[in-house]
Order: C-alpha cells, then structure tokens, then sequence
C-alpha cells in the first residue's frame, strides 16, 4: 500500500514538474502600450499631436471602460497620422 502511494505521489510531482512552460494567450485584453508618449515627444511637436498624446496618456492613466478604450484607439489612429 505505502509503495503504491509513494509511486502516485511520486507520479504526481513529476506531471507537476513537466508544466515549466507559460501558457500562451492568443488574447489580447488591451492594447500595448504606446511608444509615442510626452516623454517622447520631439521638441518641435506639433501642437495637435501634442495634445493628442496628452489626452491618449490621460486616458491610459485612469480606470478602464469600453468608451475609454474607443477613445485610446481613436487617438491611436490620429497620433499615427499627425505625429509620424
């Protein structure tokens, strides 16, 4: 009996080992973050692009909604256009 437990528990350890990797998620939950932030800025920014990237980091820095996350792409798409 004792054997018998001794090689389960054994067995056990070894298949809980064996799981080293992290699993992969396809999912993407939000998007990363951007690498165009006020620290980043150039200098010689416009101001709309400078303006954009405030209000986006604004929106990064508070609490996650649908809306908020509309708003974050929308001024994704328009720092893309302005700033780039």
């Amino acid at each position: 009996m004792r054997v018998g437990i001794a090689g389960l528990a054994a067995m056990l350890c070894v298949a809980g080992c064996r799981n080293d990797q992290p699993l992969k998620s396809g999912l993407v939950t939000e998007p990363p973050l951007p690498s165009l932030t006020m620290r980043t800025l150039p200098k010689d920014a416009s101001t709309i692009c400078v303006a954009s990237v405030r209000q986006r980091d604004a929106l990064i820095a508070k609490p996650k909604t649908k809306t908020a996350a509309q708003d974050r792409l929308a001024l994704d798409v328009l720092i893309d256009d302005v700033c780039r």
